[in-house]
């Protein structure tokens, strides 16, 4: 990677405000190289917690104190290779770690909570050539997910010794490199691929997926809406960046492009929901819930129609042009 590619140029805009903002660095820690980072779900002795994986190979695990990240474990998951991802499932005071390689390989380790002590429990061969991805199943812990540069996405149950995986879909034409499940339709997921598609699933049947879009570009990533489930928010390498919409029409599911930022989007690469106003719209339900004994009008919060007068935030990365963007997304 060129030194230009070291220097951030991270333009912040905010559409119909047009605030200027600015990124203060707040730590930078030398390492090999990383791939693919992910926040545990939930703070551990009041700390966040930060998974990243490296080109050296290693797993590593911070805390995240008074602004700064302590390194508090490290593993070799893979090593004289590339990690090339990795997903976090929490259960029992353990956090379990799926990270997938550039030989193709699915290893599951596990970090214990209480003493910050991490190693790995299996390993197995996933994929002939790079396992782009792994994704834990949202609803169960037991299921892991993963896709190849083989076009092979493939389900495992961890139970098992992972000799064999529990299905092998061969849908996609190109290698999958996205995968997330439904936080909200528990039996939903999506995968996108390099051959520009994007197709949902349903768990409870992989032969066929449900229905498929073509956003084109290749899809690096994709991220379904945290709170209602029914909009996606994905990566297009060559084609930008686009909100989807997850709909049942006459019976049969759809998916629609319903807005789209191609223009200066140089490799689209990152692509993620802002999740501090909708945890706070979320705990604003919550608490309007466990007051409404005997109280009928708070018994009439509607969260959804709450949302609808809310407004999303998304933020955006692309490569070549060094730009990191922060949008707000009428409704």
């Amino acid at each position: 990677m060129g030194s230009g590619h070291c220097q951030w140029l991270c333009t912040l805009t905010l559409l119909t405000y047009f605030f200027i903002y600015r990124l203060e660095k707040l730590q930078s820690l030398e390492t090999a190289g990383i791939l693919d980072t992910k926040w545990l779900s939930k703070s551990l002795n009041g700390h966040a917690v930060l998974g990243a994986i490296t080109s050296a190979g290693e797993l590593k695990i911070f805390f995240l104190e008074e602004k700064q990240l302590t390194e508090s474990a490290s593993y070799s998951a893979s090593p004289e290779k590339l990690c090339l991802s990795m997903d976090w499932s929490s259960k029992d005071g353990n956090s379990l770690i799926a990270v997938s390689d550039s030989a193709g390989q699915i290893g599951l380790c596990k970090f214990n909570e209480g003493t910050s002590r991490l190693c790995q429990i299996s390993q197995w061969t996933g994929h002939q050539y790079e396992a782009w991805i792994v994704a834990f199943d949202a609803w169960n812990s037991s299921t892991v997910y993963s896709g190849g540069d083989d076009c092979l996405f493939r389900g495992w149950d961890t139970r098992t010794d992972c000799q064999k995986p529990t299905f092998t879909s061969k849908r996609h034409d190109m290698g999958v490199s996205s995968i997330q499940c439904n936080l909200s339709y528990e039996h939903i997921m999506a995968t996108g691929s390099y051959d520009e598609n994007i197709l949902v699933w349903d768990t409870r049947n992989m032969r066929h997926p449900l229905c498929s879009s073509h956003p084109g570009g290749g899809v690096w990533r994709i991220k379904w809406h945290p709170l209602h489930g029914n909009t996606m928010l994905t990566a297009c390498m060559y084609e930008g960046f686009h909100i989807l919409k997850f709909s049942n029409s006459n019976g049969e599911q759809c998916l629609e492009k319903v807005v789209s930022y191609e223009e200066q989007a140089s490799l689209a690469y990152g692509a993620d929901w802002c999740r501090e106003d909708i945890q706070c719209l979320k705990e604003l339900h919550r608490q309007t819930i466990s007051q409404s004994e005997g109280n009928e009008e708070l018994k009439d919060f509607d969260l959804d129609k709450n949302y609808e007068t809310y407004t999303d935030l998304i933020a955006t990365c692309s490569f070549y042009d060094h730009a990191l963007n922060l949008w707000a997304v009428k409704q």
